[in-house]
Parts: structure tokens; sequence; C-alpha cells
């Protein structure tokens, strides 16, 4: 199920995706009722196998096929599991209306999972809802049914303490065995019935990694030997050491959620079921009821660990995911209002069009180059966008004035810099790239002689006080100028912007910065296409790099 609406297959889709062997919808469902009778009225025969005292068994495992018959087969399932239980009386079911009474208080377990099985729609805490729905209400209902019955035809009459006993072992009995071992089948088979899509989808992750699935399944298995060792040497009691069994459930819990949690949880139980039936004694009275107490405990300890830490950390997920995705939306929206500042620049001067776009795109190639990587390779590209930006202040007839500037003229674009860091200032997260817009048009030399030099520095920086994008910039800057349309004069070729470039190294530009340009070009033939440019380190949308 995903977290949009959602709907459940009806019943027989529901059991074609159960149990469809490709052999027709009749005959598996012949198959599954066969299957269901068989496995019901064997695990009910041989339940004595689970008990650790008295009468009462530790785990019921029949409650499980049944829970699992409701599901998948529904009310063929129901009958089934009615006729198994029939065919297989115990205790007091001695006479045909008590084996059918007996029986149909056991169906329970069944009719309800039935009944729910299409309305398990909700789009939170559906593992709570799942839980309560197909384990915790069918076996209190059942044991709620069966128990007065128990009670009054008992021979001697039950006591308190014995129909408490005998309560408890109905209903947590059959409660670990459907969590123990109908629970993770489900998991295995239909886990959006337990999970919502974020879950789903962290919990396939996790069982999509063997070593990670590996991890938890070796804890146990220390823990198990640990557990054996200290009984043989009568260290700790049994109880004690399977407490440490939480620990794998919590490693599982939080890397797969609330399914991986619930997956190792049925492991880590049966193992501790196995260790408590081979290893205890049968006892009575008080002994009887604080093993049942210590085992019970110990069991829905395990099952509200993989659910209280499983749910805190798939939402946790949930949300690192869904923050995630706002700061990738607000990163394209930043993006797109950058791009769209730089093309406002470039609509007041159609002859320098693309220009702020290919300085971009070759100060992060350069800036790769060199070796600048993440937040410093995306602050050199949001510079190059908007080392113009202050040209909006520049009136047009100066931009696109064909012959020589005025002295006025120059002191008006000059002031372009610090027009266009005054409009970016307010703007906190370009906070970095203002040193790289407001000193890309300064010196190697630190010049600032305005009549003896065609381009003289503006604040008086020289060599590495400039900071190094800047100095990316005013390279990157001039080549595309040569290489491109001007009012006064035509494009020129990459080798003649070289040499101009190679001419001012170590006067007007950082030598190094030259050099990387030269390698760049170089590698790409000269070639101006951007496919060939690493745009950036982190991820950006695609239309970024186009």
């Amino acid at each position: 199920m995903s977290s949009h609406q959602e709907s459940t297959p009806t019943a027989p889709t529901t059991v074609r995706n159960w149990t469809s062997v490709g052999i027709g919808k009749g005959l598996t469902t012949l198959l599954g009722v066969i299957a269901t009778v068989a496995g019901v009225a064997i695990l009910n025969r041989t339940g004595t196998a689970f008990e650790v005292a008295g009468s009462v068994a530790l785990i019921f495992p029949a409650a499980a096929v049944a829970v699992l018959a409701g599901l998948s087969l529904r009310w063929w399932g129901v009958g089934a599991v009615f006729v198994g239980y029939c065919l297989t009386p115990w205790g007091l079911s001695t006479t045909p209306g008590r084996i059918a009474f007996f029986a149909f208080a056991a169906t329970l377990q069944a009719v309800i999972p039935a009944l729910m099985v299409n309305r398990l729609r909700v789009k939170e805490n559906r593992s709570i809802q799942f839980l309560g729905t197909v384990a915790v209400l069918p076996t209190l209902v059942s044991a709620l049914m069966a128990i007065p019955a128990l009670i009054l035809l008992s021979v001697p009459q039950m006591s308190v303490g014995q129909a408490f006993i005998s309560f408890s072992g109905w209903f947590l009995g059959d409660l670990v065995a459907i969590l123990l071992l109908a629970v993770p089948l489900v998991l295995a088979i239909r886990p959006d019935l337990v999970l919502t899509a974020d879950f789903v989808r962290l919990y396939k992750g996790w069982i999509a990694s063997p070593a990670t699935v590996a991890k938890p399944m070796v804890m146990i298995g220390v823990i198990l030997v640990a557990m054996e060792l200290a009984l043989r040497f009568a260290l700790f009691g049994v109880h004690w050491i399977a407490a440490l069994l939480v620990i794998p459930i919590l490693w599982a819990a939080v890397r797969g959620g609330v399914g991986a949690a619930l997956q190792i949880n049925a492991v880590a139980g049966i193992a501790y079921v196995v260790q408590v039936v081979r290893i205890q004694a049968h006892q009575e009275g008080l002994g009887l009821f604080a093993e049942l107490f210590s085992s019970y405990l110990n069991l829905l300890v395990f099952v509200g660990a993989a659910l209280v830490v499983g749910l805190a950390w798939g939402r946790a997920d949930t949300l690192v995911r869904e923050l995630d995705e706002h700061r990738r939306l607000l990163q394209e929206n930043f993006e797109r209002v950058v791009t769209a500042l730089a093309a406002a620049v470039e609509a007041k001067d159609p002859l320098t069009q693309g220009h702020v776009q290919r300085v971009a795109k070759m100060a992060v190639a350069v800036g790769n180059e060199i070796g600048l990587v993440g937040s410093r390779l995306e602050m050199l590209r949001f510079a190059a966008l908007l080392h113009d930006v202050g040209k909006i202040g520049v009136p047009e007839h100066i931009l696109n004035k064909s012959g020589p500037l005025t002295a006025e003229e120059r002191e008006i674009i000059e002031r372009h810099v610090t027009v266009g860091v005054e409009i970016i200032e307010s703007v906190d997260i370009l906070g970095p790239a203002i040193p790289f817009i407001r000193y890309h048009q300064e010196r190697w030399d630190g010049c600032t002689d305005a009549k003896s030099l065609k381009y003289p520095a503006y604040f008086g920086l020289k060599g590495e006080e400039i900071p190094l994008e800047a100095r990316i910039i005013a390279v990157v800057d001039t080549w595309d100028a040569i290489t491109s349309d001007r009012p006064y004069r035509q494009a020129q070729s990459s080798e003649v912007a070289l040499e101009e470039l190679q001419a001012e190294a170590g006067k007007q530009f950082d030598p190094e910065v030259v050099k990387a340009l030269q390698r760049v070009v170089s590698s790409r033939d000269g070639a101006m296409s951007s496919d060939r440019i690493l745009i950036m380190g982190t991820d950006l949308p695609k239309w970024v790099s186009d």
C-alpha cells in the first residue's frame, strides 16, 4: 500500500496474491483449504510440545495458521480452520457440542482477520492497526469466549489463580504464536498489509542487503551461546540472559524500520521459546505463574521494542527524506531565481546574451580543474552567474555604446561591481559569494593606475589577497569577452584569447588560473559544449547543467 488512497484486493485477488501457483483460482483455493485443515489439525494435536508448565503452552502455533488462513483465504479459510479444530478435539471437548463450541472459539482468530483484511487502509500507524486487528483482538475475543466455559466445565472447578493462568495461556500463547509466526510471513508476502509505503520502502531496502540482515542474526546466535553457557554453569536465569535479545531487535529497527524489527523479533522470539521449552521443567502453583510471567514479559518487551523503536526510526527516516526533498526544491527554486536575475542583466544587452551562463560553466570547469569541490564550487557558480548583476543599474545606452566610453561613462559602468554587491547583500545564502563578485575586477599585480592601464584594479588587492574564486571569474570573464561578439568588435579565436591571457598572466591575471583555463580548453579541443563540463559536485536538477 502507498501513502495515498489505497485499497486492498478483493477475496479472489487476495487468494491469488498469497497462494497462487499458476494452476487456476479454484484449485489454488482448494489446495489452500486442504493445507489449512491439515496445518491446524497437526499443530493443534502437537501443541503439547510447547508446554512449559502444567498444561499451559507458551506458544500455540495453530493460532498463526488460523490468522494466515483468514487473511489469505478469507471465508474458505475460516471454514478450514473450524474443520481442523473439530478434527482434533482436546481437553474438555468430549462431546459434539463442546467440540463445536471450543472449535468456534478458536476459529474466531480467523474470522476477525477475514472481516478486517479489506479495511486495513489507514495511512498512519498501520503496523499498530494490523497487530491489533489480526493478533490482539482475535486472541482476546477467543480467550474471553472460551475461558468462562472452561471454568464452568472443569471438575473440580478452577480457582481464581488457575483461571487466570488458563486465560493467560490461551490469550498470550496464541498472541505470541501470531507475532512470531504469522506476522513475519505476512511481511514476507504482503508487507503492504502491515506497513505504509514509506516503511515498505525502508523494509525492502533492509531486506535487499544480506550483510545488514546477517548482523542481527549473528547477534542472536552469540546471545544464545551465552545463554547456554550461563545456564550450564548456573550463572544467570534464562530470562535475564534472554533480555539481551532486545539488542539485535533494536539494531534492525534503526536500519530497516518496524518491518525489519518485527522480522528479527520473530527470530529472537522463536529462539527464546525453544530455549524455554527445552530447558524449563514443569512447575506448579506459584512457580508456574512466575515462569509464564517472565517468559511472556520478555516476549512482549521484544515486540514492544520492535514497534516503538521501529516506528520512531521509520518516521525519522521519512522526515529526513521529506526535508531532503524540501531542500532540493528550495535549491531548485533558488537556482531559478538566480538564473532569472542573471537573465535580466542580459536582457539589457542583447549582444552579450548567454555571457553569464557561459562564464558560470567555464568557471566551474576551471574551478574543478584547480581542485575546488562541493560548496566552494557551488558558490563559484553563483558568483559567476551574478558577477555582472550590477549592470542592471547601468543605462542601456552606455552598455550598448559601440564607441569609446567617456570618463563619466566609464565611472558609471565601473560602479556595477558595487551595485551588484548591494543587490545580493541581503540574500544570506549568497554571503560567501559576495567577495568573489566584489573583487573579480582586481589585478594580480594590484595596480590601480587608471592612466597607465586599460583595466586597473578597483580596490588594490593583489596576488593571494584576491579570493581564488574571484581570480577564476576574472580570467573566464575575459576569455568569454574575447571569444564573443561585442559592439565594438567581432569575436576572436580561442588561440587569440589564450595569447592575450598569457600575455597578462602575472600582471592582470593569476598565472595558475590561466594555465588551468588553458588545460580545460585544450582537453575540450576549444569547444564550448557544456556536456563536457562538470557543473558542480553536489546534486542539482538536470536543467541546471543544460
